[in-house]
């Protein structure tokens, strides 16, 4: 008996490993021991990714995508996946400055259902307000110009919210 209950358990986590989910701690019950997490920090015209080290511990910048068609995207970002052991991934959710989703939010939710209806990995929402500007007075702070803080922000915006995750999932307390 027990082990048919946990069978059908193992069924359902797995079917439900396909999802989207707002909560880190139904998040992590996916994540395997070796895999690695990627982040999609999206917009308009561009997609900065990130990756975790196999421990997951450490996020570390890795490609800018320029965006064209959304087929398109996809399989450049399925050549990362390929690439890099993924089992998972973040994609930061622009969410207004008073939480609500606005009409950005809903384009970057509708953007991960088909990168997950693709992939069937795991998908965490990260609210990422306010991190491309945080990392931007980062790199202004260092003496980067204008320039290449341009160039180099969206994928240090997808670092700096993966570390975030990193940090949660390793060293705080979830409940």
């Amino acid at each position: 008996m027990i082990l048919i209950l946990y069978k059908m358990i193992s069924i359902v986590h797995t079917i439900n490993k396909s999802t989207i989910t707002f909560d880190i701690n139904y998040f992590k019950t996916f994540l395997t021991k070796n895999g690695k997490i990627l982040s999609l920090d999206t917009s308009k015209t561009m997609i900065g990714t990130a990756l975790s080290d196999d421990r997951k511990k450490v996020a570390l910048s890795h490609v800018l995508i320029e965006r064209t068609k959304l087929a398109e995207d996809l399989n450049k970002i399925d050549t990362i996946i390929k690439n890099n052991k993924i089992d998972a991934a973040v994609v930061g959710l622009p969410l207004n400055k008073d939480g609500s989703k606005g009409r950005q939010a809903q384009s970057i939710i509708t953007f991960a259902g088909s990168f997950q209806k693709k992939f069937f990995l795991p998908v965490l929402m990260w609210d990422e307000r306010f991190s491309t500007k945080g990392i931007e007075r980062e790199m202004i702070s260092t003496g980067l110009k204008k320039k290449d803080i341009k160039k180099h922000i969206d994928c240090a915006s997808a670092t700096w919210f993966l570390q975030g995750v990193l940090d949660r999932l390793n060293y705080a307390r979830i409940e």
